[in-house]
């Protein structure tokens, strides 16, 4: 359905910066309902004549997790939207399987059945009121991925929807569905991550080293991203956030000095480093996901604030009361409190004043504290443990990282530390250690 026209294949920067962007033709899957809007800032779009559903006054209950692709097939007829070869295929557990929402509303009531029965031991014990709520997490970004992308972490375009999974009046259908049941609906966040559009030039086959020089990129094809464009021209001064280490504290300053410039894009170009293992976090940060996913350069306020027009239209247009940040530690922590800061003011808009936005953390315990509310760091403990029971949000600054009004995750959503010990307690293998994990 997207291979060609007016969503993602152009093949030069200037049809782009003066292309119309809308086109009614993709008006079903678009969340920009505003016509005449080039520029991403000025994307726009809410669900008129809808009443939004408030938050919960307490998220402490039973989550539900699944992928669409990998749950309930309810309309075949989007399993093949991208017209690609091999794109659905039931006997690999490489290519989509079909899941979609109609098929997830054909199989609400047994989903809200399943939580209530099976978890209300755990409601008891953690909840401090009476209702019955639960939580969905929809697994993967809802946005139109790479044809083959079925786990949906690999997004093209951050104003249209997904075509395998439904259309904008099918997202509105379910999570009427859902809501009607007593149950809220957190969707992912990739926030830093996009496809793998973006190639670094003399490694397109190949591992592309680390460097804090930055490489020259192209496109790998004559598909490109609408609304982010890399650059190859060099600046000498560039404005780098802060960074942390495995241990908790800033990352040292001999690092830090040999940040001094970057290019002018809108995509982070220091090549590649592995997902887990030796490398330190702050790294990670910086370069191409696991070879396979472009990174935004999110700590850039003009990249910031496109991803955030994004998110906030997914909340105006579809009703939904969250997001958990995918690969969460291993964007920059300063974006992500400007950037939940801007998705709690914009969920206020339409009601809802307790939005959930918590992440996946990868790293150890000391680095996640980093990223959790305000952010601590070792050295910044309560004295006693009297102060410790009594810290709030609002206690005094020197206890935190960051000002009030720019808290970063509001909780783990799998967290590494815990799935690590299960495994050594299980005696399984895995690869996933890190330093500092306790």
């Amino acid at each position: 359905m997207f291979s060609s026209g007016c969503i993602l294949l152009f093949t030069t920067f200037a049809f782009l910066s003066t292309a119309y962007r809308y086109d009614p033709a993709y008006e079903d899957y678009n969340l920009n309902q505003n016509k005449t809007a080039i520029d991403p800032l000025d994307y726009s779009g809410e669900w008129t004549g809808h009443d939004y559903t408030t938050s919960p006054s307490n998220w402490r209950f039973p989550f539900y997790t699944l992928f669409l692709d990998r749950f309930v097939n309810g309309d075949p007829t989007n399993d093949n939207s991208n017209g690609t070869a091999f794109e659905h295929d039931l006997n690999s557990n490489q290519m989509r399987h079909g899941g979609d929402l109609q098929g997830l509303v054909d199989t609400l009531d047994y989903i809200k059945g399943m939580g209530v029965k099976v978890c209300v031991a755990l409601q008891e014990i953690v909840r401090t009121d009476t209702d019955q709520s639960q939580g969905l997490y929809i697994a993967g970004s809802p946005f139109i991925n790479q044809p083959w992308g079925y786990d949906s972490y690999s997004p093209l375009d951050l104003s249209i929807l997904d075509p395998h999974f439904g259309h904008i009046a099918m997202w509105r259908t379910a999570i009427d569905e859902i809501h009607s049941r007593g149950m809220y609906v957190v969707l992912d966040n990739t926030f830093a991550t996009m496809g793998d559009l973006i190639g670094f030039e003399g490694y397109l086959n190949t591992t592309t080293p680390f460097s804090l020089k930055e490489h020259k990129v192209q496109w790998k094809s004559d598909r490109h991203y609408w609304d982010f464009d890399y650059g190859n021209t060099y600046n000498k001064a560039c404005d780098y956030p802060a960074f942390w280490n495995e241990t908790g504290y800033p990352v040292d300053k001999y690092v830090t000095e040999q940040m001094n410039g970057c290019y002018d894009s809108d995509f982070d170009q220091y090549g590649d480093t592995e997902a887990f293992g030796v490398f330190p976090d702050w790294r990670r940060e910086l370069s191409k996901f696991a070879s396979v996913q472009d990174r935004l350069r999110e700590w850039h306020p003009s990249v910031r604030e496109k991803i955030e027009n994004f998110y906030c239209m997914a909340i105006a247009q579809l009703d939904v009361d969250g997001f958990r940040y995918d690969k969460a530690t291993q964007s920059t922590v300063e974006a992500m409190g400007y950037m939940n800061a801007a998705m709690r003011t914009c969920a206020r808009r339409y009601g809802k004043e307790n939005f959930f936005l918590p992440g996946e953390i990868t790293g150890g315990n000391d680095f996640a504290s980093v990223f959790l509310g305000r952010g601590r760091q070792p050295d910044q403990l309560p004295e006693n443990v009297t102060q410790a029971v009594s810290l709030s949000n609002n206690s005094a600054d020197s206890y935190f990282i960051r000002d009030l009004g720019y808290e970063g995750l509001d909780s783990g959503a799998f967290h590494y530390t815990t799935y690590r010990s299960l495994t050594r307690f299980l005696g399984m293998d895995g690869n996933l250690e890190v330093s500092s994990d306790r």
